[in-house]
């Protein structure tokens, strides 16, 4: 009796504990089913059960862009002149050191001219007797021809005077010449800059005894510089004489924009690259052999559309974009030709990198057509849409409406 009471007690407890599970469970059902209806108003349309794909919009960004190639070279100068002996002598002076900046027709050093001074004096001496001859020569033909005119003297006389006069003549024309070579060689012993410029090297020191065509100074003008770009093989199609180039060289924080001069008639079998030259005025402190970096303006685009990557979809008409129409809240499939892929710093508010990879649209899209970003991929041609901004609108003012409902219950209470 006692064993049967038991068992009636244990099966009411199972019994007990049975009920609270289920009423548990269909709570929980409950729940799932209101927020899974809640989910539904906030995406669906009341009056449709068609699938509805949730999206953001972006609206072409139009900016003005450059096309670009960049390149590395480096700078030389216009001018950079050896100067060597063009007579020889002993280094009696020397006037500036490397580091110098000199101006045209500035010494530059001086050789010793004592030795051409001295022949320059006996060649003018030999020159002063030949023209006393000359003189004479002259009185002399002269009165001899009167006294041939009135038959006095014979012809050939006069004709002798005349040969005499021209000898003397001549070697008076080749002292003139050597006394302008002796001139020429005292010049050159007067060692003067033929530039405006800056002493990069000096190769001499007093007292050294040179000889014609030896180096004594290296110059390097600053005024003037020629900056030399290879550029690939592949590119050079799209490079010609009188493109905009922006340079930039490590060595200096000026900055210059320039014009390509020429282009080289070869291309270097070494590297496979075309060189490029321009010239400039030096912008301010650049200097020969530093390194330059350049952007070569292949082409430039005003106003260009820019859509980012992902609002770009593959489909088998070719590259499409899906355009919003907020009236139907469908989108419509426009096939567009694209062009240039730009990298710019962040242009849009939905992008969490620093830069971004933007596509320049060339047809089939306006510059006030809003287009799907998030989400296109998904969709095909006029498919419905809801906009994510709406969708947390929405759910943001429900939220605040129950909080309002909790507080003015918790109040009355």
């Amino acid at each position: 009796m006692t064993i049967i009471i038991k068992t009636k007690q244990q099966n009411k407890i199972l019994f007990a504990l049975s009920a609270i599970v289920f009423c548990s469970l269909m709570s929980g059902c409950q729940k799932e089913s209101q927020e899974a209806t809640e989910e539904t108003v906030l995406i669906n349309s009341p009056d449709t059960l068609e699938k509805i794909i949730p999206v953001t919009l972006i609206q072409p960004i139009q900016k003005n862009i450059d096309i670009t190639l960049h390149a590395v070279g480096r700078i030389e100068s216009l001018s950079s002149p050896t100067i060597s002996g063009e007579t020889s002598g002993k280094v009696i002076s020397i006037h500036v050191d490397e580091g110098d900046e000199v101006k045209q027709g500035e010494l530059l050093a001086t050789l010793d001219d004592q030795l051409l001074e001295i022949l320059k004096s006996q060649e003018q001496s030999e020159l002063k007797r030949i023209q006393i001859l000359i003189a004479n020569k002259k009185r002399t033909l002269k009165r001899r021809t009167k006294l041939a005119q009135s038959k006095s003297i014979s012809q050939d006389s006069v004709d002798e005077t005349q040969t005499e006069l021209s000898s003397f003549l001549a070697q008076e024309t080749l002292l003139y010449n050597k006394l302008a070579a002796i001139q020429y060689k005292l010049d050159k012993t007067k060692i003067k800059s033929p530039i405006n410029g800056t002493v990069f090297k000096r190769y001499i020191s007093k007292g050294d005894y040179i000889e014609e065509d030896e180096h004594l100074f290296k110059l390097v003008s600053l005024s003037r510089l020629r900056i030399r770009l290879p550029v690939p093989e592949n590119k050079v199609p799209g490079i010609s004489p009188g493109q905009d180039v922006f340079l930039s060289t490590p060595a200096s924080n000026q900055k210059a924009q320039a014009k390509i001069s020429r282009l080289l008639p070869l291309i270097n079998q070494n590297n496979k690259a075309l060189e490029i030259i321009i010239d400039i005025d030096n912008p301010g402190d650049w200097r020969p052999g530093a390194t330059v970096l350049a952007n070569i303006i292949l082409e430039r685009f005003n106003s260009a559309l820019l859509l980012p990557q992902q609002s770009i979809v593959k489909r088998p008409s070719g590259n499409v974009v899906y355009v919003y129409d907020d009236l139907t809240k469908t989108v419509k499939q426009h096939v567009i030709k694209t062009g240039n892929s730009i990298t710019l710093k962040n242009v849009t508010p939905n992008s969490s990198s620093q830069t971004q990879s933007l596509i320049q649209i060339l047809s089939g899209l306006r510059k006030n057509e809003q287009v799907v970003v998030n989400g296109a991929s998904y969709l095909t041609d006029n498919a419905r849409v809801s906009l994510v901004v709406e969708t947390m609108v929405k759910k943001t003012m429900v939220k605040k409406t129950m909080v309002k409902k909790t507080m003015a219950t918790e109040q009355g209470r």
